[in-house]
């Protein structure tokens, strides 16, 4: 296995991972997410962009898996403490690929990519029925820091 950070090329590949994650996530959320397709604009500018990367786990030529990084700032409120952090957007493992540590080499990427950066730390949301998910990422050390509540009519 390989991790490297996308291409142009590889849109197309990390399209199709888009697609699995976003099914996924429509089963978790049917009411709030749909099953769609995500911008290529938005990869291309990921990927060009200095304060961004998509690492790709590739299995014989094939991606396995991907983790959206970009790097942030706090927002400028009096009473929020300043800090330059990595946000992972996006991670998806693809289903005949899990359980066998991708997430996890991804995940570590991501930290290495923060701490060369010199980001003060990593963050990321998750659905809250992503078990799965939560589970990998609790085992590497993140802890929750906030919750999003939703009242529904």
């Amino acid at each position: 296995m390989n991790i490297k950070i996308a291409t142009f090329e590889e849109i197309p590949q990390i399209e199709i991972l888009y697609e699995e994650l976003f099914l996924e996530m429509s089963k978790l959320q049917p009411k709030y997410i749909a099953p769609a397709r995500q911008d290529v604009e938005f990869l291309q500018n990921i990927i060009s962009e200095e304060k961004s990367d998509i690492f790709v786990a590739e299995i014989d030529n094939s991606f396995a898996g991907f983790l959206l990084i970009q790097e942030l700032a706090t927002p400028p409120y009096s009473c929020i403490v300043q800090h330059n952090y990595a946000y992972i957007m996006d991670v998806i493992v693809g289903g005949q690929y899990q359980s066998k540590g991708i997430g996890s080499l991804l995940l570590r990427e991501a930290k290495k990519w923060a701490e060369e950066r010199k980001l003060d730390y990593l963050e990321l949301s998750v659905l809250a029925e992503n078990i799965g998910a939560i589970n990998l990422y609790d085992k590497h050390g993140f802890n929750e820091t906030s919750r999003t509540m939703r009242l529904e009519f």
